[in-house]
């Protein structure tokens, strides 16, 4: 059986402060967010920017929200569904 630690800082809802350190669980999540409506987000659900027809960006930066640290595995899923969709178009314009 394993034992959970929730830091202190985690169990006061009020405490917007920060912690006084940094470790590996953070990670920049949704500064050019996904969604369809250009109001609403940076990119597009293919991740393609909204307004510039050939951009694209692939990272966490595109996610909604976070579920939880080491967003790794849905980054790859992610990107290998952008690469797809990328040569599936490159395919239709030669």
């Amino acid at each position: 059986m394993g034992r959970v630690k929730v830091y202190d800082y985690l169990q006061d809802e009020r405490d917007e402060s920060w912690p006084s350190f940094t470790g590996g669980g953070w990670h920049h999540m949704g500064t050019t967010r996904m969604s369809d409506d250009r109001k609403q987000g940076v990119v597009d659900s293919n991740c393609r920017v909204h307004g510039i027809d050939n951009l694209y960006i692939a990272g966490s930066s595109c996610y909604v929200t976070a579920g939880a640290v080491n967003p790794t595995l849905t980054l790859i899923a992610l990107t290998l569904r952008l690469s797809d969709y990328i040569k599936e178009r490159m395919t239709k314009n030669l």
